[in-house]
C-alpha cells in the first residue's frame, strides 16, 4: 500500500445512518438462529486427533481444496493461522480444519507463522480444540 492515497469522508452521522438503513433493505433480513447453548463443556480443551503446527498462508484467502489437487474441489480459505500437518503429497500440504476435517493447500504457499498485527508475537502454538472442533491456538510471549 506504499504510495497509496487515503482520502477521509465526510459524512454527517444522519447520512452514515441513511445509508447503513439502504444497505440493509438491499441486503434483506437475516435469520441467524438462536444462539448455540453455552456449557461447562463448550470451554473444555480437547487434544488434537493429529499432530499439527501453526503456520501461515502466503497470501490472504488462500484456497483449500479436498484433495491435492489444483482441479479439486475447493472447501474453503485459510485463516491467517493454519494447522498443518508433515503430511506432504505431490507438492501438497495436508491441513486440519476442524474436528477430523482435513484440508490441502500447495506447499509452496504454507510459511511461518505471520502475526496480523505487526510487532506482535511470532510464536504461534496449536494449543488443541474446542468441544465443537474448532482449532484453538494461543501466542504466548516467550
Amino acid at each position: 500500500m506504499m504510495g497509496a492515497t487515503v482520502h477521509a469522508q465526510n459524512f454527517t452521522p444522519e447520512q452514515l445512518d441513511r445509508m447503513a438503513q439502504e444497505r440493509q433493505k438491499e441486503i434483506g433480513p437475516r435469520n441467524w438462529g438462536p444462539p448455540p447453548p453455552v456449557t461447562n463443556e463448550t470451554y473444555v480443551k480437547r487434544s488434537l486427533p493429529v499432530a499439527v503446527e501453526c503456520k501461515s498462508p502466503r497470501r490472504d484467502f488462500e484456497p483449500l481444496y479436498a484433495e491435492p489437487s489444483l482441479e479439486s474441489v475447493r472447501v474453503g480459505v485459510a485463516a491467517p493461522q493454519i494447522a498443518v500437518t508433515s503430511v506432504v503429497s505431490k507438492g501438497w500440504r495436508k491441513v486440519l480444519r476442524v474436528g477430523n476435517s482435513f484440508a490441502w493447500i500447495p506447499d509452496a504457499d504454507v510459511v511461518p507463522y505471520q502475526p496480523l498485527v505487526p510487532g506482535n508475537t511470532t510464536r504461534c502454538v496449536v494449543a488443541g480444540e474446542a468441544a465443537n472442533g474448532m482449532i484453538l491456538f494461543d501466542h504466548p510471549a516467550k
